[in-house]
């Protein structure tokens, strides 16, 4: 599926100057949880100094990974609670490697966290979370540096549409989900017997909606996420050959809060911290991409959002279908 680890390194670079350039940096952290490489991703990634200063890499070794995830291919429960378990601010917001987290969602957040405007919830007792927009695989595979990005996204922001479930939008893929360190630690995180694929983030809601109010912060503080493509067409790609997560995982009968325990996130091992290994680079403008006409990329997003929003129309006549059926809808 493309370069990972330049999707890696882009969306931390990236985060890293809008952060900078709120004067943020003493206030945000980025931890990335390396969860089985051979070789430890601090030892390669290409990194900005602005970047570096900000993230650190807590490495799970290859044989602590495969006795986790057993015969799934990646314990992703696992590796997002280590990652949230390793955090040490007051809020952990759980994005996906390729998330593009803009100024504009910091600004916001930043804005609620100091009482400069009042969206209408307690940010410490709510469960926030925002689904994500698309940049185009057409844009994404030339592998554009942030600058570029940033302009496409000013430039053509409000004609990208959300991934947003009209009727769940806390099962939306994620662009992010966010809460109160304690929150966390009250319900032990992502359930770590979900090892296999689907449903992980939907467990943790439903989990968190016994007790907890779910805000959508896409519709508060504005659609502010955009996920790196990195599949051709993405509506015709299906997850049929992996192994699911069982079907309980999205029940809403979830009588255990927590059912890691006190452990959760791998607390009882210690776990790596990974120094960079390369030395801080100076992001160089790709000038084949910035001069590249805004036409054929304001088409392909427009497509795009065309099909995401075509595509979603069926999935909530699907489930107006169930609701008619009396049938869960998740």
């Amino acid at each position: 599926m493309g370069n990972p680890m330049w999707r890696l390194a882009t969306s931390i670079n990236y985060v890293a100057d809008q952060v900078f350039a709120l004067k943020r940096e003493r206030e945000v952290e980025i931890v990335v949880a390396d969860w089985g490489s051979q070789v430890p991703i601090a030892e390669v990634i290409l990194l900005t100094e602005k970047a570096v200063s900000l993230t650190r890499f807590v490495h799970v070794k290859p044989s602590l990974a495969e006795e986790k995830q057993k015969d799934s291919p990646f314990g992703e429960v696992y590796a997002l609670n280590v990652a949230a378990r390793h955090s040490e601010g007051q809020y952990i917001g759980r994005i996906d490697q390729d998330t593009l987290v803009t100024k504009e969602f910091l600004i916001s957040f930043f804005d609620a966290h100091e009482g400069k405007k009042d969206y209408g919830f307690d940010l410490k007792k709510s469960y926030m979370f925002a689904a994500r927009k698309q940049l185009p695989y057409s844009f994404v595979k030339k592998e554009p540096d942030p600058e570029m990005i940033d302009s496409c996204i000013q430039r053509f922001r409000k004609w990208i549409f959300s991934e947003e479930l009209s009727f769940c939008h806390w099962a939306s893929p994620v662009g992010i989900l966010m809460m109160h360190r304690d929150m966390w630690d009250d319900l032990g995180g992502y359930d770590e017997r979900l090892i296999y694929y689907w449903f992980m983030d939907v467990d943790l809601g439903t989990r968190l909606i016994q007790k907890y109010p779910i805000v959508n912060i896409g519709k508060a503080f504005g659609y502010d996420f955009f996920h790196l493509e990195h599949i051709r067409q993405g509506i015709r790609f299906r997850h049929s050959h992996r192994k699911l997560n069982p079907d309980w995982s999205k029940s809403f009968d979830k009588p255990v809060l927590n059912p890691n325990g006190s452990e959760w996130g791998l607390s009882k091992y210690n776990l790596e911290r990974k120094p960079l290994a390369i030395d801080p680079f100076t992001l160089e403008t790709n000038w084949e991409i910035k001069n590249e006409r805004h036409i054929g990329l304001f088409l392909n997003i427009v497509a795009g959002s065309l099909r995401r929003w075509s595509w979603y129309q069926l999935k909530y006549a699907w489930y107006l279908t169930k609701k008619l059926r009396r049938k869960p809808y998740l």
